[in-house]
């Protein structure tokens, strides 16, 4: 650690700033550090021993540090005012304050960032300085209006309706809430209404204008002279914003394992040095230098200043500035001097992902990389294409080792493919962002030539994006990593250090073959300590998901098989199939649903299926049988054929899962009834598993719950009542109500939805009649657990 001095410095500020999540010190470490350097003063002459003296003096120093990293980070928190934090979602609610920062327009949207002033609707006033997002969606022509007049320092007075971020409502799922929190955000503002944006005052940020600006061009640019997905891309490689790469692209990028291309980071700065050097190479090594010099710090600044082109930049920075003045560097303490600056400017980075991501990259490319050329000088390869070959294979290698735990812990995957695409995506990523520069270039002089390069590019980026989906689309692309948690990554890289600690000091090849098997073993038995396996074999597992306003339950049944009732709404602006279930599943380790059980055809029951068919995750889809008159069903029957998979309607019939039984109860003289909808046609059934008993009652309302009480009358007894339509009052009557008698119900509704579910009067017959209602509006998703004897509330 001698060669490194800036390593030990970061190593104690990020502890300072971690410990301040779990204390704050306030004056007492100054208090130790000025004590023992007055001691150490009053004692000087008397201590003979200077080992002690500098090891005092190293404590007092280390303390010092220590201190300044909590300091920092308890200073750079943010206090909002608690009544701020309780506010949840308010409808025209108005914001006054000043535009910080607008983001590059995508799909008809505007984001901009406003340093609040004053916040107030009907309900609350607030004067204090918040920041807050703003969203704001118009048709075409007034969205660019407003995009081309709004500037960062504009004084604005917008109003819209206000909410807090996403929280986690469902296992494994992120927390946007927390997200814009850690970015001393408080909320959304979405609007709709072009009038609803008034400028006050028209002054703008000279600097901060002048880059937006710039980001502006260049984005007009790119999308003048390419296809609008390659656009999408190469605004996420060059200008760092991937706001039009759509979630499904995103997601075979993380599948292939190539994902990190899509973080502008080092590997995209190395390629603009490159290119730099290239078009500077005619001039001195000084004047060379500082011409790249300047060419990254711009590249920095349109980019928005992410901590990794940040990072890579310092270290960049550092490296030329050794070069000139002939100074020994390294890349430890080039990237410690990185992060030190990173976290004194904002200690709250240290819990960005993109940070951490960057730095496990680095720090593992300069620890590992060494290993691996031993080995590649071992096997003495005598063809240089083949080694620069294994060579760049071993660099990335030694980054997907680095940052292992962290794809773990936020993404739930391990790409077993991510090594082979590598070897193609990066040296692709490399031709697509130099041809999109000579194409930037040539757009600003000779147009016509910039076609030329741009059309050429398409065909790279085409390429490369459908080799991307072939190997993200692969069902062996990745594993699906569950239960993994911060203990598991601490426990990787304890293990990592001691294994690269130890394996230099071992002789023989046995010895060390013998010791990393030693090291793999112990990292997964001791990962294996704090694993939860939310939905184990032998239990029938009922999990209510929250897809807000609608339905989604996944049952997982003892013998293994899966079945999912309902999927949730899906938007043009969100789609739950996509966005909660598909994750979710992936989370929980499960790779097919063998049963869609789809109890009637609204949107807010099926629409999320149409994603999770199209990953071909659903086995056999049971729903009602197709009513002609409704073209949705007959197009979603039509989606479901097209792919192969067979559909089952809905009969009074028993199914056997494993040792659980399915009593659909659908009865075609429902049919009959006059004024019947798709609601009342919803397909109800009686899950039963030994002594405990579940009734699923989608959308059905007073008249056909009349008539199945009729019918079935005690037969409808179950421990746990899925409460019909969301709680409406519509549904659930008395009489239903008391031949079910359910001990436990549950209603999956919209927090604060607009239809205001569940009702009181659902509630207060749900309350007299003795039963415990669990509703993922006020508890998030609801996850009960059968043994055929009782059932139990699981907490996740």
């Amino acid at each position: 650690m001698k060669d490194y001095p800036a390593i030990k410095v970061a190593i104690i500020i990020v502890a300072g700033i971690l410990s301040a999540q779990f204390i704050q010190f306030g004056l007492l470490p100054e208090i130790i550090f000025f004590s023992v350097c007055l001691f150490l003063i009053l004692l000087k002459k008397k201590i003979s021993d200077h080992s002690f003296y500098f090891l005092l003096m190293f404590i007092a120093g280390g303390l010092l540090v220590f201190s300044i990293g909590n300091y920092l980070s308890e200073k750079n928190k943010m206090y909002f005012d608690p009544f701020v934090t309780k506010i949840d979602k308010v409808k025209n609610t108005t914001a006054v304050g000043e535009i910080t920062n607008i983001d590059l327009i995508r799909n008809n949207e505007i984001i901009f960032y406003l340093a609040v002033d004053s916040l107030y609707s009907d309900e609350f006033f607030i004067k204090d300085k918040l920041d807050l997002l703003c969203k704001v969606r118009l048709d075409r022509k007034a969205i660019y209006e407003l995009y081309n007049e709004l500037k960062p320092g504009n004084y604005l007075k917008v109003t819209g309706f206000y909410h807090k971020g996403k929280q986690q409502r469902n296992p494994g799922e992120f927390d946007y809430n927390a997200y814009l929190k850690s970015k001393a955000i408080i909320g959304v503002l979405n609007i709709s209404d072009r009038a609803s944006v008034r400028i006050i005052n028209s002054e703008t940020n000279t600097y901060k204008n002048l880059i937006h600006q710039i980001r502006k061009s260049i984005d007009g640019q790119i999308k003048k002279y390419h296809s609008p997905e390659t656009a999408g891309l190469l605004r996420g490689l060059l200008l760092a914003d991937r706001g039009e790469i759509n979630y499904q692209t995103k997601t075979q990028f993380i599948n292939a394992g190539v994902v990190h291309v899509l973080a502008v980071s080092g590997l995209h700065v190395g390629y603009i040095i490159m290119i730099f050097i290239f078009l500077f190479g005619r001039f001195n090594l000084f004047t060379r230098s500082i011409l790249t010099l300047t060419g990254l710090l711009f590249f920095m600044f349109i980019t928005g200043v992410p901590p990794s082109v940040f990072r890579a930049t310092v270290m960049s920075i550092v490296l030329i500035i050794a070069l000139l003045t002939n100074r020994s560097t390294n890349l430890i303490n080039s990237i410690s001097i990185a992060a030190l600056i990173i976290l004194i400017i904002n200690p709250n980075e240290i819990y960005n992902p993109g940070f951490q991501l960057s730095f496990a990259a680095v720090l593992a490319i300069d620890l590992l990389l060494p290993y691996f050329n031993y080995l590649i000088d071992k096997w003495n390869i005598q063809n240089n294409f083949f080694r620069y070959v294994i060579l760049f294979g071993a660099v990335s290698l030694s980054a997907q080792i680095g940052t292992l735990p962290f794809t773990f812990l936020y993404f739930n995957k391990f790409s077993v493919i991510a090594l082979f695409t590598n070897l193609f995506v990066i040296p692709g990523i490399g031709i697509i962002v130099a041809t999109a520069m000579v194409t930037l270039f040539f757009s600003a002089l000779i147009p016509f030539v910039a076609i030329y390069f741009g059309t050429t590019n398409d065909l790279f980026a085409q390429a490369l994006l459908k080799l991307i989906k072939f190997s993200g689309d692969l069902s062996f692309s990745y594993i699906s990593i569950t239960n993994y948690s911060l203990l598991d990554l601490i426990i990787f890289y304890l293990m990592l250090a001691i294994f690269l600690f130890y394996i230099p000091r071992l002789s023989s090849l046995k010895t060390k073959i013998v010791f990393l098997i030693l090291i793999l073993a112990n990292t997964f038995l001791y990962s294996s300590i704090d694993n939860k396996d939310l939905l184990p074999e032998n239990y029938l597992s009922v999990f209510m998901i929250d897809v807000g306003q609608g339905d989604s339950f996944l049952i997982k049944f003892p013998n293994g098989k899966t079945a999912l009732v309902d999927a949730g709404n899906t938007t043009m602006f969100f789609d739950n199939g996509e966005r909660v279930i598909i994750p979710l599943l992936n989370y929980l380790g499960i790779k097919k649903i063998d049963y869609g059980i789809v109890t009637h055809i609204d949107s807010d029951h099926y629409g999320g299926f149409v994603a999770l068919i199209l990953e071909n995750m659903i086995g056999e889809v049971l729903k009602t049988e197709i009513d002609s008159s409704l073209s949705k069903d007959r197009r979603f029957e039509e989606f479901i054929r097209e792919r192969g998979i067979p559909i089952h309607y809905f009969k009074e019939e028993k199914i056997e899962i494993g040792n659980t039984s399915l009593y659909f109860l659908y009865d075609e003289k429902i049919k009959n009834i006059s004024g019947n909808s798709t609601n009342d046609r919803s397909g109800i059934f009686k899950l039963v598993y030994g002594e405990t008993s579940f009734l699923f009652t989608g959308d059905v309302e007073k008249s056909i719950e009349r008539f199945y009480a009729n019918k079935y009358k005690f037969f409808l007894d179950s421990d746990v009542l899925k409460v019909g339509h969301h709680g409406s009052k519509t549904s659930s009557s008395e009489e239903f109500i008391s031949y079910v008698s359910p001990e436990l119900s549950l209603i999956s509704a919209g927090f604060k939805n607009k239809f205001g579910h569940p009702s009181k009067e659902v509630i207060q017959r749900l309350e007299t009649e003795g039963s415990d209602i669990y509703r993922s509006d006020l508890q998030k998703a609801v996850l009960l657990r059968s043994d055929g004897q009782e059932i139990k509330l699981i907490k996740w």
